[in-house]
């Protein structure tokens, strides 16, 4: 096409079919194990927290799971390891 050539702009030009959005596969698989939790507590609370973490040396989510598995055992969950088919 020439520089000097009009191009007429009340054209319709042929779209395309758009490409399909593929989800891309979790490449970072949690291995670990563990399930994120969110949960709201008052300011005070996280304060108290906060500071029994850092004189533990630890984070609130270690702390918050140190007391889960010591606390938290009135109940308990049986998995059988043989699958009935």
């Amino acid at each position: 096409m020439d520089v000097n050539e009009a191009i007429d702009v009340n054209t319709t030009e042929v779209k395309s079919k758009a490409a399909k959005v593929r989800r891309r596969a979790n490449t970072k698989a949690d291995t670990s194990g563990k399930r994120s939790l969110n949960i709201r507590i008052d300011d005070d609370t996280y304060e108290r927290l906060a500071v029994h973490a850092m004189r533990k040396k630890t984070t609130i989510s270690a702390l918050v799971m140190d007391f889960a598995r010591t606390h938290l055992r009135e109940f308990s969950i049986h998995r059988n390891a043989t699958k009935d088919a």
